[in-house]
């Protein structure tokens, strides 16, 4: 049987209590450490000003031959120093010789020359009742040509912070288990009220679907990174609904436009089953209507496998310089051949007084594609004796910008009957037919102004549509 995980509030408040815990007790330590590293510094300046003070006692009594000794020269008797600490005990004697000149305390060893710093001495049972622990400092001087040290030292077992940090490590395990259970407890309570809102947004994602997908996940009102990330969501799911949207709409539209085709193919068929194939004439005329209706069917797949290839980035522009002149002759050519009744107009607008350069870095095929579009587009809806118009201008983005930056604007524009109000901001939709111009019978699979759309967001263009007076319909590629 699985264990069920812990959650994610508890690993949190677990992580805090051991780092909380464990930073009390470094804390405490260091704080200790600190305290007895004072302690000890002031402890060997004292040490240090306390063997001074011995020496200087000592010289003036050799000075005055008054060292204090009886008549038996083995008895030892100590020197009275008022300027030492009660606590700190002393002896002097010969380097050489080892002979004990001065001392308060009897049992005191010859402790060696310290080489300026204090040091513990330890000696186990050195007593009959216990142990020799001091701190001591010795250091060595010359008196009337004989090397002598003086020895200072402090016991270390009645020491208050020796005598803490004996006893901190019962100390510390008294104090953590309170510690822990405290920081647990609290972190717990804080994590699960910073995580509520991530709560309340799992819970609300969870009844999410795709049909719903517009519900909003909720927001802590307090405009933090949670907020962000709410905010972040619901932003996406909005896409990703209108990214549902537009392909049930587009599953829809072609179902619908490949269902005429095959309806019309299915009806010819069983036409020709029944009686027609006996009759020249229909025989003719159904084989005809499926060829074109098959044609309809080959031109609605291929215009969704291009839109398909560009907009899933298989298909990439080959960026060269191109004379949008020459592209408009290649148009021109390209038409007066199949529609000749068209009459074109090549325009070059003028700014700052100056023809423009009309090369521009694109792509050549992908722009000819799109004008292909646009100008069959003004020739199916406004008629085969149509004017079309053909132009570049360029557009700078700011006036105290200098004239080489802003935006290139070609334009295809027609006299026909312009494109309804209600229509045009369809009018790049796939399939979209919003007006009576726009029905089966004028031809196409309503694609054309789609792929134009997807090619110039694959230029890296934008692409325009509006009326223009007295009539007609104008589109502008922004490049």
């Amino acid at each position: 049987m699985n264990k069920r995980p812990l959650s994610f509030a508890v690993r949190l408040s677990l992580r805090f209590m051991f780092i909380l815990t464990t930073s009390v007790i470094l804390l405490s330590l260091s704080i200790l450490f600190f305290l007895r590293s004072l302690v000890r510094s002031n402890q060997e300046e004292g040490l240090v000003n306390a063997a001074n003070g011995v020496f200087s006692v000592i010289t003036r009594i050799q000075e005055k031959d008054e060292l204090n000794r009886s008549e038996n020269a083995d008895e030892l008797h100590p020197v009275v120093i008022p300027e030492i600490p009660y606590f700190i005990s002393y002896i002097v004697y010969d380097s050489d010789t080892e002979e004990i000149l001065a001392t308060n305390d009897p049992f005191l060893p010859l402790l060696k020359d310290t080489k300026g710093k204090a040091k513990r001495y330890f000696a186990k049972n050195f007593f009959f009742d216990g142990d020799l622990d001091v701190v001591y400092y010795a250091e060595s001087f010359v008196l009337h040509d004989k090397k002598i040290v003086v020895a200072v030292s402090e016991n270390n077992e009645k020491n208050f912070l020796n005598m803490i940090f004996k006893k901190l490590p019962a100390a510390l395990l008294f104090m953590i288990i309170p510690i822990l259970i405290l920081s647990f407890f609290v972190s717990l309570f804080i994590t699960k009220n910073t995580i509520s809102p991530v709560v309340k947004i799992t819970k609300k994602a969870r009844t999410m679907t795709t049909e719903n997908l517009d519900g909003q996940l909720p927001l802590s009102g307090w405009g933090d990174e949670i907020d962000d990330l709410s905010k972040a969501f619901n932003e996406l799911f909005l896409r990703i609904k209108a990214d549902f949207d537009r392909e049930r709409q587009f599953s829809s539209d072609v179902s619908h436009e490949l269902n005429t085709p095959l309806t019309v193919i299915s009806g010819q068929a069983n036409l020709l089953l029944r009686w027609g194939k006996d009759n020249p004439e229909q025989l003719e005329k159904s084989l005809l209507a499926i060829k074109d209706e098959a044609k309809s069917m080959h031109a609605i797949i291929e215009n969704l496998l291009q839109i398909s290839r560009v907009e899933s980035g298989r298909v990439k522009p080959q960026v060269c310089e191109v004379s949008v002149r020459e592209l408009f002759e290649r148009v021109h050519t390209e038409f007066s051949t199949v529609v000749p009744e068209v009459k074109f107009e090549i325009e070059t607008a003028r700014a700052a007084g100056s023809a423009i350069d009309d090369v521009i870095n694109t792509d050549p095929e992908m722009l000819h594609q799109i004008l292909t579009v646009l100008v069959s587009n003004s020739v199916k809806f406004a008629g085969e004796k149509c004017t079309v118009k053909l132009g570049i201008e360029k557009s700078c983005g700011n006036a105290n910008e200098p004239d080489d930056v802003g935006h290139f604007v070609i334009y295809e524009s027609d006299d026909g009957p312009g494109i309804a109000r209600e229509t045009l901001p369809h009018v790049f939709e796939r399939f979209y037919r919003g007006d009576e111009a726009h029905t089966r019978s004028a031809g196409g699979c309503g694609l054309g102004l789609a792929i134009a759309k997807t090619l110039c967001g694959a230029l890296g263009a934008e692409i325009t549509a509006s009326n223009v007076e007295p009539h007609g319909a104008k589109f502008e590629i922004i490049i």
